[in-house]
């Protein structure tokens, strides 16, 4: 059944591209992915074909906004896990394929000086590519994490706001209701990394649980605001303001269980994801001079959560039945975050892109993985031939304290305005723990094939 509405909304997707009216202005997409994984160890992963339609109103007061995406995911564990087709915001692990998510949906109020929002919507408050420190209303969704875009990355989430605008002034104030919790894959699926449940899963003969949140409860006690104000002169400058729950993953170790079950090990790792409240305040800014740009921000965050070492969790070194409580893992500390971003265009088709960014922990411990300082270096570049059909990108990023490195390089030809179609090469380096190193075995020959309109 699942299968024949995927389907049916796919075809949907293909067929507005005949449909266009003065009241509606409708896009959309279609992605064949196929991935080569150059490691042996890796999980499987299957192609994927993936739809997404974008629908916008056009009269200039009242607006209604569709980003809808969906189709067969080839990363999800087969058979699925999950019997949904639409991603909800109550779940971390939802491994279904095929599907359908409303990235954004959205009704809108708009006059010269007001716009009022309501529904599901993505915000972009940072300035940074990939780790925008002050952009923080939105979750992720790390089911494919550092293969997918910041934007695709992102998860839209029920909110109301409002901007107003005046002059080279606007102040945009945001309210989300509900906790929507960031996405995670199954251990047994690629981009789940390294980790310490990965290791188990990994094991002959050991079947891994994994264990849905509690979720705070969904009242206003337990909602997140942010509020922006920002300044559109020469220089554009910002400044945030957030308070509610830190979108980046953290986990609480409870008690390990392991229970022999028809010839296998069924172990519940005791490990689930929690949610913490945190505030922050930032600052940002960007200007462009000639052939330069550049952007900046940073953010002062109050009550951020860190895991510790993995070594101080607790796992026995052999893992036999039983019940083993595990150590406590978490650790509380105020944060310094801040990073600059350069654009500078080398010539027409040419774009130089160089960022580095640092997270300063002040009450570090020496149990904790990440050190007192983390760094990570960017660079990029984006080159085009033959009059834009060809697009080659070359990227590399690099964390000093614990020398990971991220690697990644494509090329796309352009066939025409609608096709085309491109190879990337991604590979990782480092310790296990490391933010690349615990994808090394995630090195891979992408193939895609885009169909847009």
């Amino acid at each position: 059944m699942k299968k024949a509405l995927v389907v049916t909304m796919l075809l949907a997707v293909c067929a507005s591209t005949g449909f266009a009216e003065d009241f509606l202005s409708v896009s959309g997409r279609l992605n064949l992915r196929g991935v080569i994984p150059l490691n042996n160890n890796s999980a499987t992963e299957y192609p994927s074909l993936l739809g997404r339609v974008k629908i916008d109103t056009t009269p200039p007061t009242w607006k209604f906004h569709l980003w809808l995406e969906g189709g067969w995911d080839g990363s999800v564990d087969l058979p699925a896990h999950d019997h949904s087709v639409l991603k909800t915001w109550d779940e971390v692990y939802q491994s279904t394929t095929p599907f359908l998510e409303f990235k954004e949906l959205y009704g809108a109020y708009s006059t010269d000086i007001l716009e009022i929002r309501a529904g599901v919507q993505r915000f972009s408050w940072g300035r940074l590519d990939e780790y925008p420190v002050n952009d923080l209303l939105n979750p992720w969704d790390y089911t494919q994490f550092l293969r997918k875009s910041l934007e695709d990355r992102k998860i839209g989430v029920p909110s109301l706001s409002a901007r107003v605008s005046k002059g080279d002034w606007n102040v945009e104030a945001v309210w989300v209701p509900i906790l929507v919790p960031y996405r995670l894959p199954l251990p047994t699926e690629r981009w789940a990394g390294s980790t310490e449940i990965t290791a188990l899963a990994d094991q002959p003969g050991v079947e891994v649980l994994t264990r849905e949140p509690d979720l705070p409860a969904r009242n206003l006690k337990n909602s997140s605001v942010g509020v922006r104000l920002q300044n559109t002169g020469p220089v554009e400058w910002g400044i945030t303001l957030f308070h509610g729950y830190d979108p980046r993953p953290v986990f609480k170790a409870t008690t390990l269980v392991v229970t022999p079950e028809s010839g296998k090990l069924v172990v519940d790792p005791g490990i689930v994801p929690d949610f913490h409240k945190m505030s922050s305040f930032g600052l940002d800014a960007a200007t462009v001079k000639g052939d330069w740009s550049f952007r900046a921000e940073a953010a002062y965050a109050v009550g951020r959560y860190f895991n510790t070492n993995w070594d101080q969790w607790g796992y026995p070194s052999d893992i036999l039945p039983g019940i083993y409580d595990l150590n406590p893992n978490q650790h509380k500390s105020d944060t310094i975050e801040y990073g600059i971003g350069v654009d500078y265009r080398l010539f027409e088709d040419c774009l130089l892109t160089l960022q580095a960014q640092q997270t300063i922990i002040l009450n570090r411990p020496d149990t904790l993985y990440d050190r007192k300082f983390e760094t990570l270096l960017w660079a990029n570049l984006k080159n085009g031939f033959m009059n834009q059909k060809v697009e080659t990108n070359l990227n590399l990023a690099y964390n000093p304290e614990h020398g990971d490195t991220m690697a990644k390089a494509n090329a796309w030809y352009v066939f025409t305005d609608s096709w085309k179609a491109g190879v990337t090469a991604v590979a990782f380096w480092g310790p296990s723990q490391s933010l690349f190193g615990r994808y090394s075995k995630n090195d891979q020959i992408e193939a895609e094939v885009i169909f847009s309109w």
